[in-house]
């Protein structure tokens, strides 16, 4: 028996291995004069690549100019700026400090944090584990901030960006969010429990073991000459930059050292090198703990596809001003392959796939023969439900204080916003999916990290509860600009998320009906306190009849009912009794109120509530001859200046919300947000109708 499974598990490996060809050396010429003549289409600088196949490096070279005023060539050893391969490396680090016991990745990221701590607008911090911060589900989101040498805007300690963004605006665990301060507090937690400062542990206990010695976090300054240099597209040299989030972006090397670093991550230890932890750690770092769409998932620091051309992938990409770099595992064939350039490109990714395709059987690549830019498909014009149409408002929270927002969103898919003082102004690609509301629109958050360069602002604000939560992301406008016939760009580069909650103001687009005038739907009878014997409430004749109780009987909306800005009209009549037919109680923003008609014997109108008094004994009582049988049309408005109160047309009650202190009795609670109730009184309502209201 042991020797046929023995069989079958030779024969297993000899059937994959067959899929991966041997190295053909014609083919690898033939892509690399694909390479060079490509690069004479792109324009690209310089790029440099290297191939592993079967624990070798088959193929490393350059191309082109890593400078290209000192016209000095590029090669398998010159140094490029790595963007978000730095991500793998990192966590590279980070399993080894795991392996070592001076942590635990599996453990929340605050025990091994300092005095400043990751904080949760949504679910519970102590979720945010280290894992969670290496696969992208901390519930943190988008970040980067670059500081360039020619700008005076220091680059702010770790604590002081944990402080300003160390927030989950989603919850942890729940889902993918890419994350580059994730990976800036994992290079933290290296420092921090390394006993060594971040660069220099990953030299000595990772670069160096591994025998990457052209490799540094950073590039030490008597490297420079030696580094590619970052160029934009226009070919002008990017003015050098830093991060507050070294552990994603911030690692240099070659295309040499990365082929060193792959035979690690292979399992290939080459002579020299030390394998600074066993091959299931590696498969740990490998294995895809969190799903970006089906069939694509991020472990740890590493983005598996478990059908790339029908091959198992894991590989990382990197971009940033001036550089663009792909690195490739096929782990099941042994193959590894490596492309990095000096400058914003597709050529990388596109050189890497060529490659691929002449290592194994069938693996797609079908480029154009010109690197065309992408079409963008312009989103569908939002059709709003009625849950999403009115008024919005609230803030976003910022570092410097709160920043007032607010979000008009009409039925025709129109949406406007108001930040702060700024001129109302258009949001632009507004969607609404899976419950989420997202949109761009132009604006300045004024704070301090902002408020340095042009900006615009993206939100992505999940409608839960009758509230809008999530993010507001303020991401620098790369518009191009000219100064005396010369393209400047931005002197900083950040996209930035800020915890925004808004509630709905107001209903928008007209009058809406809250009665089907057939059944109940959108409300409840209520049972409890002094509703516990509650009448009859039915449904006849388009009438909602509330039988009398002993002593309360009344209705309360089950939907999401405004807060604010808003106003309600309907009819009500008393067909049994000598108390109040309709007490309608209602929301002022957090507070609430009540309106009474014909309490106190049949006849008294006014508010109730208000500065600790009943309806009976403050400067809204009124009296109103109450005829059984008689409909009455009662209207409501409600405005963040004014609560004013109608009979038939006639005012009954007009108060400044700002003079006034609101509150709700014991007995009332149940009819809370919005309801109508009878006391020891049959009654019956109709035509209930809400709209959107403004002060006069």
């Amino acid at each position: 028996m042991k020797r046929l499974v023995l069989t079958f598990v030779l024969l297993v490996v000899m059937t994959m291995t067959s899929l991966a060809k041997k190295p053909d050396t014609a083919n690898l010429k033939e892509a690399t004069a694909w390479i060079e003549r490509q690069m004479k289409v792109t324009g690209d600088p310089a790029l440099a690549i290297a191939v592993v196949q079967d624990g070798h490096i088959i193929l490393e070279r350059g191309f082109g100019l890593a400078d290209t005023d000192k016209q000095t060539k590029a090669t398998e050893h010159t140094l490029f700026s790595l963007a978000s391969i730095s991500k793998p490396i990192t966590a590279t680090g980070i399993m080894l400090l795991d392996q070592r016991g001076k942590l635990e990745i599996d453990r929340a990221v605050n025990e091994y944090l300092g005095a400043v701590k990751i904080r949760a607008k949504v679910g519970d911090a102590a979720d945010v584990s280290v894992n969670s911060l290496l696969n992208h589900s901390s519930g943190m989101g988008l970040h980067f901030q670059f500081y360039y040498q020619d700008d005076d805007y220091a680059i702010p300690s770790r604590d002081d960006t944990i402080r300003h963004y160390g927030i989950a605006v989603s919850k942890p665990g729940a889902g993918y969010k890419y994350c580059n301060l994730g990976y800036g507090i994992l290079d933290y937690l290296i420092s921090r429990h390394s006993g060594k400062p971040y660069a220099q542990f990953m030299r000595e206990d990772v670069f160096e073991p591994l025998v990457m010695t052209n490799t540094y976090v950073g590039l030490p300054a008597e490297r420079v000459d030696e580094a590619a240099v970052r160029y934009d597209r226009q070919g002008k040299a990017v003015v050098p930059y830093g991060f507050d989030h070294d552990g994603a972006s911030a690692v240099y090397s070659s295309a040499h050292d990365l082929a060193m670093f792959a035979l690690f991550n292979l399992g290939h230890v080459r002579k020299g090198q030390t394998e600074i932890f066993n091959a299931a750690a590696v498969q740990r770092l490998h294995a895809p703990t969190n799903s970006i769409r089906p069939g694509v998932g991020y472990g740890m620091g590493w983005a598996t596809n478990e059908n790339d051309s029908g091959y198992k992938t894991v590989s990382h990409t990197g971009g940033m001003p001036g550089v663009a770099t792909r690195l490739t595992l096929v782990p099941e064939h042994g193959i590894a392959v490596i492309c990095l350039c000096n400058t914003s490109s597709s050529l990388p990714h596109k050189t890497v796939k060529k490659i691929l395709s002449v290592l194994l059987e069938d693996y797609k690549f079908d480029p154009p023969n010109v690197l065309l830019p992408r079409r963008r498909n312009l989103p569908p014009k939002l059709k709003p439900s009625a849950e999403l149409t009115g008024t919005w408002r609230g803030s976003i929270e910022t570092y410097e204080g709160q920043r007032q927002l607010f979000l008009w969103i009409a039925k025709d898919g129109t949406v406007r916003v108001k930040l702060g003082d700024q001129f109302i102004t258009l949001v632009a690609h507004a969607r609404f999916d899976n419950g989420v509301f997202t949109g761009e629109f132009a604006g300045d958050l004024q704070t301090s990290d902002t408020s340095r360069v042009a900006h615009y602002l993206r939100l992505a604000l999940r409608l839960e509860n009758n509230n809008l939560q999530g993010a507001v992301e303020t991401i620098t406008d790369e518009s191009a600009r000219w100064v005396k016939g010369e393209r400047v760009s931005q002197r900083g580069y950040f996209g930035l998320t800020h915890w925004t909650e808004l509630t709905r103001a107001s209903v928008v687009g007209g009058e809406r009906s809250l009665f089907d005038r057939q059944s109940l739907a959108g409300w409840k009878v209520i049972e409890e306190n002094d509703f516990k014997n509650h009448g009859t409430v039915a449904v006849v004749d388009g009438v909602i009849q509330i039988g009398k109780g002993k002593p309360a009987a009344g209705i309360t909306v089950s939907r999401a009912f405004p807060r604010i800005n808003y106003e309600v009209v309907f009819e009500a009549r008393r067909t049994e009794g000598n108390d109040f037919f309709c007490g309608v109680t209602f929301p002022i923003q957090k507070n609430y109120c009540s309106f009474i008609v014909g309490g106190w014997g049949g006849g008294v109108v006014g508010l109730s509530n208000i500065d600790t008094m009943a309806a009976v004994e403050n400067d809204t009582t009124r009296y109103l001859e109450v005829k059984d049988n008689q409909w009455y049309t009662i209207r409501l408005r409600v405005t963040e200046q004014r609560v004013i109160a109608w009979i038939d047309g006639e005012e009954f009650a007009n108060i400044e919300v700002a003079e006034h202190k609101f509150d709700i009795w014991w007995e009332q609670e149940p009819v809370r947000p919005f309801g109508i109730a009878a006391w020891n009184t049959s009654a019956e309502v109709r035509n209930i109708r809400l709209l959107p209201a403004v002060d006069e």
